[in-house]
Order: C-alpha cells, then sequence, then structure tokens
C-alpha cells in the first residue's frame, strides 16, 4: 500500500478527531444556561469548557474599563481544579494584574486590530509584556483573539500554554470560531438581562450552526475508538471506559492511579528523520504500553506523542514502578530504524484516588480531576529538565 497515502488518510483522521473536538466544545458554549448568571460566570463557564475540550493550560478574557484593557475572567487547570475541590479560586488574583491600552502588548494588538495574534514563543516576541504580578509564570506561547459581534470588538480571549510553538493552525481557527460564538453568546445575554431580548438574523444563523454541529457530532461518535496508526485507544474512548471504571472503583472503596506520559523532543524525530520515522516510534511506544498493562488496565493514546495509562487497584508506588520500566524500555527501544543521536525519554505524570477524596463529586468530576493531576505533574516533569516522574495528589 501507498505510504504516502496511509500519513494522508492518517493525518486526515487525526483532523477529524480534532475537528470533533472543535464541535464538542462549541456544543457545551451553547448549552451553557444564560438566566440568573452574571456575565463574568458566563465566561468562566465559557472558558471552563475551552480548558476540558482543547487542552488548554490557561485562558482569559480582557475587556475595556474605561481606557484600559483588564482581566476579568481567567480559568486555568489549577483555577478548575480548585472550583472543582471548593478551594479559594485565583481569578482575583489574575485581575490585579496585566491592564493594557489598545494596541499595547499582543493583548492590545488584537484588540485594536480586530485580528488573531499569535505569539509563538513569549521569551523572544518584543510585543508581548511580562506580567509582574507576583507568582504569574512566563507562558511559551500565546494567542490573543477578539471577541466580537459583527465589527464591534466585544473584549480578548487570551489562550497560553507552558511550550513555546504549541498552537497548530487549526486550534488558532477553533480559538477564533469559539470567540466568535462566545461573542453572539455575550450579546444575547446583554439583550436578556436588558429585558430587550429578540431573536435576530444572526442568532437564526448561529442556532443553525450549533444544530448542524449537533448532527456532526452524533456521526462523528458512530466511528472506531481505536487510534489508527497505534493500535491503541483513542482519547474518546479512554473518558468513556475511564470513568465506568472510576465509578466501579468509588463503589468498592479501590484505589485507583493514572499516569500521563509525554515523549520528550518528539518533534525533533519528525523533523530531522520524517514523519513515517515518528510513527515506527509511536508504534513502538505503544507496543510497550501494550505489554506493560495488565488486563484491566486501560491505555490510550490521547495527543501526538501524549499516552494515558488507567491502573485499577493500584497505588502511587505500583503505578511508578510501572514507569520506570516504561522509561527503561524506552531509552533501549529499536524502532526499526536507525535513532541514532535520539535518547528517547519520556516525562511522566502520575497522580491516585487517595480514599479523601470529595464523597460530593461525581466520577466524572473525578476523573477530571485525576487528569488535571497526571497533566500538570507532567508539565512539572518538562519544566524541570524532562526523562523523569513526577506525582501529584
Amino acid at each position: 500500500m501507498d505510504l504516502s497515502f496511509n500519513q494522508t488518510s492518517m493525518d486526515l483522521r487525526e483532523r477529524f478527531f480534532s475537528l470533533l473536538d472543535s464541535l464538542s466544545a462549541l456544543r457545551a458554549l451553547s448549552q451553557i444556561d444564560l438566566d440568573g448568571v452574571s456575565e463574568e460566570e458566563l465566561m468562566a463557564k465559557a472558558l471552563g469548557e475551552l480548558v476540558r475540550y482543547q487542552n488548554v493550560e490557561h485562558c482569559s478574557v480582557f475587556r475595556m474599563e474605561g481606557e484600559l484593557l483588564s482581566c476579568v475572567v481567567g480559568v486555568s487547570m489549577a483555577e478548575s481544579h480548585a472550583e472543582i475541590t471548593g478551594t479559594a479560586s485565583g481569578v482575583k488574583e489574575i485581575r490585579q494584574g496585566m491592564q493594557f491600552k489598545p494596541g499595547e502588548g499582543i493583548v492590545g494588538i488584537a484588540y485594536a486590530t480586530g485580528q488573531l495574534q499569535y505569539c509563538r514563543d513569549c521569551s523572544h516576541s518584543r510585543d508581548f509584556r511580562v506580567n509582574p504580578h507576583p507568582g504569574a509564570d512566563l507562558p511559551g506561547s500565546l494567542i490573543s483573539a477578539p471577541i466580537k459581534m459583527g465589527e464591534q470588538v466585544l473584549g480578548v480571549l487570551n489562550a497560553s500554554h507552558p511550550l513555546p510553538e504549541y498552537f497548530e493552525p487549526w486550534q488558532q481557527h477553533t480559538l477564533s470560531l469559539f470567540c466568535s460564538c462566545l461573542g453572539q453568546i455575550l450579546y444575547n445575554h446583554k439583550l436578556l438581562n436588558d429585558l430587550e431580548f429578540e431573536v435576530d438574523q444572526r442568532t437564526d444563523e448561529l442556532r443553525q450552526a450549533l444544530q448542524e454541529a449537533e448532527t456532526l457530532r452524533k456521526r462523528y461518535e458512530q466511528l472506531s475508538t481505536v487510534d489508527e496508526l497505534t493500535g491503541l485507544n483513542n482519547r474518546r474512548y479512554f473518558f468513556a471506559e475511564a470513568e465506568a471504571v472510576l465509578s466501579r472503583a468509588l463503589r468498592h472503596d479501590q484505589i485507583c492511579s493514572m499516569m500521563l506520559i509525554d515523549v520528550d523532543y518528539f518533534k525533533r524525530i519528525n523533523d530531522q528523520l520524517g514523519h513515517l520515522a515518528g510513527d515506527e516510534v509511536l508504534v513502538a511506544i505503544a507496543r510497550i504500553l501494550k505489554e506493560e498493562a495488565r488486563g484491566g488496565d486501560i491505555v490510550a493514546r490521547v495527543g501526538g506523542e501524549e499516552f494515558v495509562v488507567l491502573l485499577p487497584e493500584v497505588g502511587l508506588e505500583g503505578a511508578n514502578l510501572m514507569a520506570q520500566r516504561i522509561q527503561e524500555r524506552l531509552a533501549q527501544l529499536e524502532a526499526g530504524r536507525d535513532l541514532a543521536g535520539f535518547n528517547l525519554t519520556a516525562s511522566v505524570g502520575m497522580t491516585v484516588l487517595t480514599p479523601d477524596y470529595d464523597r460530593e463529586l461525581s466520577a466524572t468530576e473525578l476523573l477530571d480531576l485525576l487528569y488535571s493531576q497526571a497533566d500538570r505533574a507532567m508539565y512539572d516533569c518538562k519544566r524541570e529538565g524532562r526523562n523523569c516522574r513526577k506525582s501529584y495528589y
């Protein structure tokens, strides 16, 4: 079979699932109840859905207050965890931070031009302004997308990630669509609260678009739950099955661990040896994970070079031993290609369902919490030099 055809087919399938996640974010946005919520609460819920479906580390909305753009709401993985567990949110700290004049900084440029701005590497950008607020992290990459109603710019949505060059073109397009829908919803929210609500042509177009998105979502959900390249389960299968496993663990008071595995510097293999070599490495890694997993474990590929493993009835000690074996085997991996010069390593984030979990949380909420904790631990590995294991719970 033509390898170029296989590669094209796999690329199309990857984009296919990315489109589905984007449609899911738009659908979730459309289902936010506008009645009885403030504008700030509405935007916080919208950003929460964006973090959930698009794997964005942090996002916020800036609005004009007087003559300056100020952050009115922000959501991150850490703040999402705080909301689930009922601890204090960091929104107030964010609001005390940065302010911009129109045209100033990446945010101000997006507001003044009405065009999406992408800062690929914040540490080397002349337009990016560093947040002087104590404890503020420097993002690796940043997107500032205008929230518009027609030609009017209502505000700017910021989406950042710790890694430079993180956002792909489809993610930029998704954020533009998300901001367009959010602009419509904010406009409708204002009309509803002012008791002057009247459905106009734009709302009809949005409703039709959302109905089409729902039709596409139902159609795409019928696709295979297996990643075509590696033969592992995909992200959609993982979250459905992991929720069921976690529900059983809760009923029987059993422990359960999760680990996120991200291959370090994988982009270098694609860039220097080609995507075919990168695919062969991913297939070999998937084989290692299958061999290390037990019968009841759930193993899935959730991103380009990111994998997740759910370990029922296993604590952190057992998860750490398994992660160590995986890292040792990766270092000795032979993928059918000459990988001389590439020391294949992985960063592994781990977490565990502790006995003192909040009993009021549902299985879905606990699964989101565990995934967020493992993801945070994995990015701690990245920040501390990669090729290590970290746990967070």
